[in-house]
């Protein structure tokens, strides 16, 4: 189940909203989704929302979303960017969440409409001052329209993020079911039904979707072999890394690597 973690490149990405469904996934950057015309369905942290005409949603980083049920007008506006990247809010992004993620077309505030539009002048990865300056300003109207708790206050919701940002934390580590629930102080039980129920998907298969993906990434550096990427991602041995690779790409890591070099990427030397 590849897309469930998704990796996206940069530090700041602002442009269009998805105009397709996208399926359950997390990723480690804050996202601001804001429906200009059309309606689609979004599921976050286990609630759905249908987000209408002026509707914008705020995700929070590593909390599970979806979009589905996209009309076929659907068109909107979106931003990604590292909660770190924004300093002054960085402590909210790591340790509140929203009440509800969602704010209703009557609660956009005016000002971040404004902020919303000059971004849209120039969309894209690129890093430049006036995108972070403009980023600033929607997002202080957003945090200021909404209502925020403690993470670990807001029950189920809160500790499905702590599970997912410890998993991510831990995942190249001798990590099981059993480890997880005593770092997390919950039981085994209790974390296993948040992952049918919730998630999805099995923990075993999540933490392999992780340390695939981090895998990937250690790929690009052409100072890796592929021996040293299985066991920093966490594998006992190469075997069973392939048998991962091949489960979340489709493809072994030495045809992986050869499809990198074919699109000009170096990549990590082949040595298995």
């Amino acid at each position: 189940m590849k897309a469930f973690y998704e990796t996206r490149e940069g530090t700041i990405f602002v442009g269009e909203m998805t105009r397709y469904p996208f399926p359950l996934h997390v990723h480690e950057m804050l996202e601001i989704a804001y429906v200009m015309q059309g309606e689609c369905v979004m599921q976050i942290d286990g609630e759905r929302y249908l987000l209408k005409p002026g509707d914008m949603a705020l995700n929070f980083p590593l909390v599970p979303h979806s979009f589905e049920q996209l009309s076929p007008d659907v068109k909107g506006f979106a931003a990604f960017f590292l909660a770190d990247s924004i300093s002054e809010f960085s402590n909210t992004f790591h340790t509140m969440l929203p009440v509800k993620p969602v704010l209703r077309a009557s609660e956009v505030p005016q000002d971040a409409l404004y902020a919303i539009d000059k971004l849209m002048e120039h969309p894209g990865y690129e890093y430049f001052p006036t995108r972070l300056g403009y980023l600033h300003v929607l997002l202080a109207h957003i945090l200021e329209a909404m209502e925020f708790r403690s993470a670990e206050q807001m029950n189920e919701k809160g500790l499905a993020d702590r599970v997912v940002k410890y998993i991510f934390d831990h995942a190249c580590e001798n990590i099981t079911l059993s480890t997880t629930a005593h770092g997390l102080g919950i039981s085994e039980s209790h974390l296993s039904h948040l992952f049918s129920q919730q998630f999805h998907i099995n923990f075993r298969r999540f933490v392999n979707a992780i340390r695939i993906d981090k895998a990937e990434a250690l790929m690009r550096d052409p100072a890796m072999t592929l021996t040293a990427i299985c066991y920093a991602c966490g594998y006992e041995n190469m075997r069973t890394f392939r048998r991962a690779f091949v489960r979340e790409t489709g493809l072994l890591p030495t045809a992986y690597l050869q499809k990198m070099r074919g699109e000009g990427i170096v990549g990590a030397k082949i040595d298995a």
